[in-house]
């Protein structure tokens, strides 16, 4: 017996147990309903079945198992009308509704707030792939992901996301094979900096605001966004640890870095009492991160993300492994 069916007889003793009078069972690769429901022409009760639309998924059984709760619920309550299984009254949505739906669920589950809604934006850029007033079908799934480029992190999301897209609306849908082989750990070496190129780059920089904050990057491993939520107060006597703060449901958070170089600090002035962020807007940390990629491309200087990998090849040897990865984590805050 597969995944699958064990999945099925599963969920159909849990509803003969709580005396639904209902069954799931696959037609094809789909599912559908049956048991004892009243006739269409009012003749008592008899054997009928309901086609629900649903891929015979592992999704899609849970579903199908809350529709056959639902339905014998109705029968018992004597409240089942045909109608409300008819055909024309099924909904199948557009992608867009579908997304819509997703969106509302999403917020449902977890507090809106700049984070989740930063992760939500980058559903959306993977989301608008799709082609929105389509009906949401596994082979429009599978078009979206190969949009992307192969062995990417934007593929790897693209996988990920609809998959969960898919999963929602129960649809049958793994995108596992075209997910490649990204890891952070892919990147080649030669896309991240030397020290002294690092250097460089800072002092190409004209904009003293700007160049103040490549420095706290490159010395720091911050991401683009963390910028914007350090404490400057922290490194103004000694290059110590710079505190980066964080709000998650109304508490603040906080995590120290420890500067490398030690000397850059120094050199660069990293603690001057002038020194001032870039004067930026942006709601959300995808916003402000999207004004630090656009002010780096500005300039002709390697992307922000690398300033980071740097700081964490730079920390071998200088900080044990169970320090840094702290650091660099913001999941490893330590609330306050």
């Amino acid at each position: 017996m597969s995944r699958l069916e064990e999945q099925l007889s599963k969920a159909n003793r849990q509803l003969k147990q709580a005396n639904t009078g209902i069954i799931i069972f696959k037609r094809g690769n789909k599912l559908s309903l049956r048991g004892m429901l009243p006739d269409k022409n009012g003749n008592g009760f008899r054997q009928q079945t309901i086609a629900l639309g649903i891929y015979a998924s592992s999704a899609g059984i849970e579903q199908a198992k809350l529709k056959a709760q639902k339905l014998g619920a109705a029968i018992a309550l004597k409240e089942f009308n045909w109608n409300d299984y008819s055909n024309s009254n099924r909904v199948t949505g557009s992608i867009e509704s579908w997304i819509d739906k997703f969106e509302q669920d999403y917020f449902n589950k977890r507090e809106r707030n700049s984070k989740t809604e930063t992760t939500w934006k980058d559903y959306l850029k993977i989301f608008k792939k799709l082609s929105q007033h389509q009906k949401l079908t596994a082979e429009e799934l599978k078009l979206a992901v190969l949009q992307t480029e192969p062995d990417t992190r934007t593929r790897q999301k693209a996988c990920t996301y609809l998959k969960a897209l898919a999963k929602f609306a129960a649809i049958d849908f793994d995108p596992s094979d075209y997910a490649g082989n990204y890891s952070a750990e892919s990147l080649e070496l030669r896309d991240i900096p030397s020290d002294p190129r690092i250097a460089e780059m800072r002092s190409s920089i004209s904009n003293s605001s700007w160049r103040f904050a490549f420095g706290l990057m490159a010395a720091y491993g911050l991401r683009n966004y963390e910028l914007f939520h350090c404490d400057l107060d922290s490194i103004k006597k000694s290059p110590g640890h710079l505190k980066i703060f964080e709000s998650k449901r109304n508490k603040k958070r906080e995590r120290n870095i420890w500067c490398l170089y030690p000397e850059w600090w120094e050199q660069w002035e990293l603690g001057n009492d002038n020194n001032y962020l870039p004067n930026v807007s942006g709601k959300t940390n995808s916003d402000l991160g999207d004004r630090v990629n656009k002010a780096f491309k500005r300039y002709g200087i390697c992307k922000p993300y690398n300033l980071r990998h740097a700081w964490a090849i730079r920390s071998i040897g200088f900080i044990p492994v169970e320090l840094a990865a702290p650091m660099m984590d913001p999941g490893l805050f330590h609330s306050r």
